[in-house]
């Protein structure tokens, strides 16, 4: 999601495959389609925003994959508040419980087997600003547990993340697993029901003309 100061206002563009290649420095990889909409504000501004959804604005990111910022206020249109970065000139989705401010260091076009350019670009973003609601803390860290976060998966379907089945303990040993078991047992409860919501609200696909 980037801006071109001076013309139309930042495009929100959903990502299809996001990475995280290094932890220190913090890097997220992204994909765009070379020539679209946002991968040409991107490489001009050098800067993007990951904000990250939950189950309940599935339909707004189904919206704003669909459609072109060439053409629509996807912000107007969907509702959602863009708020100031802290480093980038990228604005944020202040509805998205977490956003990732990042600076492009570097990107990566690939040839296909006939010696053509690939349609898709690795673009290497480094983090530089991390933004959380209150709600998604504890103790000033980030649980994802918390977060809800939904993903674009094969075929054009939307999925949750879904609650946790073990802990990586290689590094830090977990202090409190019965507080952590119930906060999950509670997350868990929250998707009670998801499965109607989802049938009420079919994708453009599985409707009947």
């Amino acid at each position: 999601m980037t801006p071109l100061p001076g013309e139309k206002p930042a495009n929100i563009w959903v990502v299809g495959v996001l990475g995280g290649p290094c932890d220190d420095p913090p890097l997220l990889t992204i994909s765009p389609r070379i020539g679209m909409y946002s991968y040409k504000q991107m490489t001009e501004v050098g800067q993007f925003v990951v904000n990250i959804p939950t189950p309940q604005m599935v339909r707004e990111m189904e919206y704003c994959g669909t459609h072109t910022g060439a053409e629509v206020d996807k912000w107007q249109t969907c509702g959602f508040t863009p708020i100031a970065g802290k480093v980038v000139d990228v604005p944020l989705i202040a509805e998205c419980p977490v956003n990732f401010e990042c600076v492009i260091e570097r990107q990566l076009q690939f040839t296909r087997s006939d010696g053509t350019p690939g349609e898709h670009e690795l673009m290497i973003g480094r983090v530089v600003q991390v933004h959380a609601h209150e709600r998604c803390l504890v103790n000033g860290e980030l649980q994802w547990d918390l977060v809800d976060a939904i993903y674009r998966s094969r075929p054009r379907s939307w999925r949750t993340m879904g609650p946790v089945i073990g802990f990586d303990e290689r590094k830090t040993k977990l202090s409190k697993p019965q507080e952590a078991a119930e906060l999950i047992a509670r997350r868990v409860e929250t998707f009670e029901g998801l499965a109607d919501v989802i049938r009420e609200m079919p994708y453009p696909t599985q409707i009947r003309r």
